[in-house]
């Protein structure tokens, strides 16, 4: 934004010094204050994408934790299921093995029972004497047999009341299990959704981002093209309507920088640092297109050092502005002035020419300090 405000200063800045009026310059003025609002509203959005994208990484970055939360307490969960199913299944295995031992137990009494009534009721020869012994050793060895029998069938009646507390346990910690896993796999259910709702939120966001940036540096380049094309304008459109006059008599050259009179009236056709046309060399000076026979003037007041013709710069006059400060005019026509000749601003040297084999008339101006060449631009002013 800091780029769109300075480069829009400038703008203006150039606009008030140049005083363009024409509609092109105006045009683009309008399409600079265009791009300018779009850049704004674009880095207004990338603020606002950014803003949302930094809380929905905070939502995500929740979310994982309540994630890894679920996932251990599930696994607590699994480890206490397994401990139990286990205890469970030994349980069962001990109630399989007593079921086992009851059901011989009982196969062995009932073919006791079943051979005692054989010896007791069996039809034999024995004295009646003797079948009192062994019904009375019938009788003990019954009664041995019933009691043991007893207290198997107790512990075994016991042993299937505790399986089957233990099994109403199983299926109360199962049941418990159960809800407990399904509550917890909700729960991990409802933050996988935000998980990949702050996911997609943040891709969104970056994408938006990315658009606007991409919307910025297309109008980033723009707004350079229009630049470019706001100072091809500018350079079109130098063209000076106004000669020097008295106003910068009596003050020191140094002091007159930016308020200088270009020495002629036309246009501004070759800038100072430009490469002539087929060559590498670069102007020195400014050249200025005018009508032949237009008046030539001193841009202040001087002595006249040189006043002939010069190869190259066809008729010269160059003039000693004092402390190191030169001014000179090149391919003039005629030359009005002779050396040590004294000039105040604006006084007339020749007129306008294309002496030196210039192809159209005009005036070569240069600023020079000491021999270092100026750009001239920078101690004139223009204004149209």
């Amino acid at each position: 934004m800091g780029f769109v405000k300075t480069a829009w200063m400038i703008t203006s800045t150039l606009f008030a010094c140049m005083h363009l009026t024409s509609v092109a310059a105006n045009d683009i003025q309008e399409e600079l204050k265009v791009i300018d609002e779009k850049i704004i509203k674009e880095e207004k959005k990338i603020k606002a994408q950014q803003v949302k994208q930094k809380k929905a990484k905070r939502e995500l970055s929740k979310t994982k934790k309540e994630i890894d939360l679920l996932e251990k307490d599930l696994n607590k969960l699994s480890k206490k299921e397994k401990k139990l199913l286990k205890e469970l299944r030994s349980l069962e295995k001990r109630e399989k093995a007593l079921k086992s031992d009851v059901a011989n137990e009982k196969i062995r009494l009932s073919q006791l029972v079943k051979q005692t009534y054989i010896l007791g009721y069996s039809a034999d020869t024995r004295s009646t004497q003797r079948v009192q012994i062994d019904s009375e050793i019938s009788r003990v060895y019954l009664k041995r047999i019933a009691l043991q029998r007893s207290v198997a069938i107790k512990n075994f009646n016991a042993k299937i009341k505790e399986i089957d507390l233990l099994q109403e346990k199983k299926i109360g910690v199962r049941k418990k299990l159960r809800r407990v896993k399904k509550d917890t796999s909700k729960q991990k259910s409802v933050a996988e959704r935000k998980k990949q709702k702050s996911s997609s939120e943040i891709t969104a966001t970056q994408s938006q981002i990315k658009r606007s940036e991409k919307k910025i540096k297309e109008n980033k380049k723009r707004l350079t093209n229009l630049f470019a094309k706001l100072k091809r304008i500018k350079e079109e459109s130098i063209k000076n309507k106004h000669l020097p006059d008295k106003s910068a008599d009596g003050k020191p050259f140094r002091s007159l920088k930016g308020k200088l009179r270009l020495p002629v009236i036309g246009s501004v056709t070759a800038k100072f640092g430009q490469k002539r046309t087929g060559s590498e060399v670069a102007w020195e000076g400014i050249f200025i297109s005018s009508k032949q026979g237009n008046s030539v003037k001193s841009i202040a007041g001087g002595a006249v050092v040189y006043s002939d013709w010069l190869r190259g710069f066809g008729n010269l006059v160059i003039v000693d502005h004092g402390k190191g400060f030169y001014s000179l005019y090149g391919n003039n026509e005629s030359i009005w002035v002779r050396e040590g000749d004294q000039l105040k601003a604006g006084d007339q040297l020749g007129t306008v020419g294309n002496s030196g084999g210039h192809t159209e008339p005009g005036v070569y101006f240069e600023v020079r300090h000491e021999s270092k060449p100026l750009n001239p631009m920078e101690w004139v002013t223009i204004t149209n």
